[in-house]
């Protein structure tokens, strides 16, 4: 009987342990986990007490600064204001004054004169200019002033009355030059610098737009006329020869002339840089312009008849074995286009003639009686330009 009651006594605290040492062993987990799911929420979350990250900050909350509302230029994406002085800074360096010397005598003693002075533009790291044929019109001695270098003696590689531009050379290298751009791009209303030594005054720059296109002007005393790009940008005597340039410090056209009546202002004329690339380019080659022709006497179309062209360009007399009169044209007959492209005036038919050479071959349409046709006229040079 004793021994029953020590058995069931050992087995009574066996239990009790067993008991203990569970409920333990779950305390023991219980803990653990609890310190496992503490430890991961403190590491991905920071503490409530402690301030984010600075970067963190600067996410959330960026900090916007109200910029002003600047006039943009189209043309470049560049705010006017400083696209402006950043062409003027761009092509300053390559604008020349061009001063025109003439010998004179006094007292038996010949004396060189300036009498002439004009703008230039360089065009070539080797110095070449182009400037106004009219500034240097026969001109004994042609000087350059170059600003922060000096007076240079310049050499006249060719000039030329009829388009009224000059094409020079100085001996220097490296120098700072402006590039001729594709004035066929040109649009009206189009912001344009015109940068020059208006009376003297160097280094002078107005600012303006192209007001036309295309612009005809003739040329006194002959049957010639080109077209001129016209500008509001202030030309006065002394810009002649300096360059209207574009948003892009590119040339695209040679200031020429104002028109000086009283009452008017802001009618500045500039022969188109498409022009000045073919006349330059002729210059180099040959010393001259090489300017075909059709061997025709010529005026603007202004009788609007039913049957014949709005526009167009009629023959007044035809020369005898000129191309015109081996091409069959006639007095009468009303030029309309060249190669397919349309000519409504005389300076748009000579704009035309300087894209062909003497030799070239061109379609010519015209009117006759009501009636249109088309031939095929083979071009010769000017006489006296031979």
């Amino acid at each position: 009987m004793n021994n029953e009651r020590k058995s069931i006594r050992r087995s009574n605290r066996s239990g009790f342990w067993s008991v203990i040492s569970y409920l333990a062993i779950g305390l023991l987990f219980i803990i653990m986990g609890a310190l496992l799911v503490y430890g991961l929420f403190s590491f991905i979350l920071p503490p409530v007490d402690e301030e984010p990250p600075i970067e963190a900050i600067e996410e959330e909350t960026p900090v916007e600064e109200e910029a002003e509302e600047e006039l943009m230029d189209p043309a470049t994406e560049a705010p006017v204001e400083y696209s402006l002085a950043g062409v003027v800074d761009q092509v300053m360096p390559a604008v020349v004054g061009v001063n025109s010397h003439y010998y004179s005598s006094v007292f038996g003693q010949q004396q060189l004169e300036q009498v002439e002075s004009g703008s230039g533009v360089i065009i070539s790291d080797d110095g070449y200019i182009v400037t106004t044929q009219h500034v240097i019109e026969n001109a004994d001695k042609i000087s350059v002033v170059i600003p922060d270098k000096g007076h240079y003696e310049a050499e006249l590689i060719g000039s030329d009355v009829l388009t009224d531009l000059a094409l020079l050379k100085i001996e220097e290298t490296g120098m700072v030059n402006i590039e001729l751009g594709d004035s066929s791009e040109s649009r009206v209303g189009e912001r344009v610098l015109a940068i020059g030594n208006p009376l003297g005054l160097q280094q002078t720059v107005t600012a303006g737009i192209i007001s036309a296109l295309e612009r005809q002007v003739m040329l006194p005393g002959t049957q010639y006329a080109y077209t001129f790009i016209q500008t509001d940008a202030l030309v006065n005597p002394g810009n002649s020869g300096g360059p209207l340039v574009n948003i892009e410090g590119q040339v695209v056209g040679i200031n020429t002339a104002k028109i000086a009546i009283t009452g008017v202002e802001g009618i500045g004329l500039s022969i188109p840089s498409n022009t000045v690339e073919r006349v330059v380019s002729d210059f180099l080659e040959y010393g001259r312009v090489l300017r075909p022709h059709m061997g025709v006497l010529i005026e603007d179309w202004l009788d609007y008849e039913e049957d014949e062209p709005g526009t167009g360009i009629m023959l007044v007399d035809v020369v005898e074995d000129s191309p015109a009169s081996e091409a069959d044209l006639e007095p009468g007959d009303i030029i309309v286009a060249l190669d397919g492209q349309r000519v409504n005036y005389l300076a748009q038919l000579f704009d035309k003639l300087l894209d062909y050479y003497p030799g070239d071959t061109v379609e010519i349409s015209y009117f006759r009686d009501g009636d249109q046709f088309e031939t095929i006229l083979t071009l010769e040079e000017r006489p006296d330009e031979a």
